[in-house]
């Protein structure tokens, strides 16, 4: 019997769908659009205004003066922020020449615009520890508290108005041109995959290695450390120089180790982000523990790289777009209709990306662009399992983004980890949707789907923090890394998590180089931990309390970036410094590992 919420997974479609392209228009019609030329003036008569009124007066001005200070230079951003966005989105659908142009050029235009009004922060910055104090508690700054407490944690890292200048204009031939052309080159990447006539993308060729066929993903596998091979020379000399861009701003500004500017930005201590890590390692050993039943089940005498993925069964069934979209709203409904309503408006509205072509860019994300906008959603849906799973995340993200447009510019993007505990806390919704749902064989499926995805999220990234906190820290000790070093470091961190229950081949020693978090933002990836962690955590607790719960979660998404992440999970009965509550996340995820052995 079914309801309402329930979901057919079983689909008699004679045409596959096409999964939906994105309509930008809300933001600009086309590069030509003259409101773009319209804006960056508008922001640059602004910004030079502001100046004018502001300069080398901050610490002059009353809490009311502040406050309208404050606004007026949130205004701005905010602004420049639909431009750099509209430019980035376009150029992550299709990485042509042109659009890359425009990338460049918008980049160019924006930081031209907005140096005028360089000096306020650093003038901020600039005011006694007692002088930011006084002005954090004055009433009338009371919607700025958080911002204003972000700049005195950062006050002693920030350098003068020229050399901030400086800085900022040589990122777009520096560090930003190499983000850019690292994009092009592994968007770019064409693999020649051994009984296949077209050669494949790298997004392409990923998904093979999900193939039910092993010759198919052994294939793929050998495509991509060949193909890898063939850029190996770029792409190391890239990360190399990104590596060395870091370390000079670091000296520069005077962070005391690499991860230091991360976890500002993330709002959290370095003994906080080490106990997330030190408590996942601990978890490592249920790798090797789930492999060893993956491995039985999938009748191999060895595990290797491209079987890590491997469906358990031969026929699985590609799940269209719309009953991904099904299944996830009504997963979503069955937690709170709110929650649900925000996730249809992107399905309504035209603001998700899911279709595969060539030129598009790999991976998948949701810009949450600005509280007066909406978010977009960012994927290549190929009809696996895996993409409902990638899809329901990204909507987590959306859905985080639409609920705390409430929020004034400064305080609305949350920090990366708090924005992926609400991803892979949708994620969660939808798995125990398919567990509850499926029949037998499903709900097998539905279980490896979700602890490989786990695994990924939690020790794979891990494992991949490790891998830089090495990588940069042999960079600065040596000088330029050798590719081949790269790879040590890669396979020695990789082969921790697995534990010895997959073999890793010697070209897997350069998969490191594709992965772009490593390259646009430095230390992301314990984000990703942190986020799955606390994810689990907060479901034990829903699944403990019922419908109570999410009245609060949703007010913690609403909440935005309004306060630091311990103040936002304070309601919800977290404290982030108990190593205990962690280890309630590894419980979590062990259940899990144990109710898979159950149905093997």
């Amino acid at each position: 019997m079914t309801t309402d919420h329930d979901v057919n997974f079983s689909s008699s479609e004679a045409v596959p769908e096409i999964p939906p392209r994105w309509n930008l228009n809300d933001l600009f019609s086309s590069p030509d659009d003259p409101r773009i030329d319209e804006s960056l003036a508008a922001i640059t008569a602004g910004s030079k205004a502001f100046a004018e009124r502001y300069k080398g007066k901050v610490a002059q001005l009353s809490p009311s003066d502040l406050r309208d200070a404050i606004a007026e230079f949130e205004q701005l951003y905010q602004e420049n922020s639909k431009i750099g966005a509209y430019s980035g989105l376009r150029f992550a659908a299709d990485t042509a020449p042109e659009n890359g142009a425009f990338l460049q050029k918008m980049r160019e235009s924006i930081t031209q615009s907005t140096l005028p009004s360089l000096f306020f922060e650093i003038e901020l910055s600039r005011l006694s520890l007692d002088e930011l104090d006084t002005r954090i508690v004055a009433p009338e700054l009371g919607d700025y508290t958080h911002w204003l407490n972000e700049i005195r944690a950062n006050a002693a890292f920030m350098l003068s108005e020229d050399e901030e200048r400086v800085l900022e204009e040589k990122a777009n031939t520096g560090r930003r041109a190499f983000m850019r052309l690292f994009d092009e080159v592994t968007t770019n990447l064409r693999f020649t995959v051994e009984g296949r006539e077209n050669p494949a993308t790298l997004s392409e060729v990923l998904d093979l290695m999900q193939s039910s066929q092993r010759d198919d993903r052994r294939a793929a596998s050998n495509a991509l450390s060949a193909g890898i091979e063939g850029q190996s020379r770029t792409l190391t000399y890239i990360y190399n120089t990104l590596l060395q861009d870091k370390a000079t701003d670091d000296r520069l500004r005077g962070y005391a180790y690499p991860e230091q500017s991360r976890h500002l930005a993330n709002e959290l201590t370095q003994e906080t982000v080490d106990t997330v890590v030190r408590v996942s390692q601990e978890g490592y050993p249920l790798v090797a523990r789930y492999y060893a039943v993956k491995k039985r089940l999938l009748g191999y005498e060895e595990l290797f790289q491209y079987d890590r993925y491997a469906p358990l069964f031969a026929d699985e069934e590609k799940i269209p777009f719309s009953t991904a979209r099904d299944l996830t709203l009504s997963a979503f409904r069955d937690f709170d209709m709110t929650y649900a309503d925000a996730a249809a408006a992107f399905f309504e509205n035209g603001w998700i990306d899911a279709e595969p072509r060539p030129g598009k860019r790999g991976g998948a994300f949701c810009s949450y662009i600005t509280p007066d906008k909406h978010p977009y959603i960012f994927q290549s849906y190929l009809g696996k399992m895996g993409d409902v799973r990638t899809l329901a995340h990204e909507l987590g993200h959306g859905i985080h983004s639409y609920v705390s447009r409430k929020q004034t510019y400064l305080n609305f993007h949350g920090t990366l980890p708090m924005a992926e505990v609400a991803s892979t806390f949708a994620e969660q919704l939808v798995f125990d949707k398919i567990a509850a749902q499926g029949d037998g064989r499903l709900r097998r499926a539905a279980y490896a789907q979700q602890i490989e995805q786990a695994f990924s999220t939690i020790f794979r990234q891990t494992a991949l923090y490790r891998f830089e906190q090495a990588a940069h820290q042999e960079r600065r000790e040596k000088g330029e890394v050798p590719a081949a070093r790269f790879g040590e470091i890669w396979q020695g961190v990789t082969n921790d998590m697995f534990g010895g229950s997959v073999t890793f081949e010697p070209g897997h020693a350069q998969w490191w180089s594709y992965i772009p978090h490593f390259i646009s933002t430095p230390f992301y990836v314990y984000a990703y931990t942190f986020g799955e962690m606390l994810a689990l955590a907060l479901y034990n607790k829903y699944e403990a309390e019922g419908a109570s719960f999410a009245p609060k979660y949703l007010a913690m998404l609403q909440a935005g970036g309004s306060q630091t992440p311990q103040k936002l999970v304070e309601p919800l009965g977290v404290d982030l410094t108990d190593e205990n509550f962690w280890r309630g996340a590894l419980s979590v995820l062990e259940s899990q590992v144990v109710a898979f052995e159950q149905l093997a």
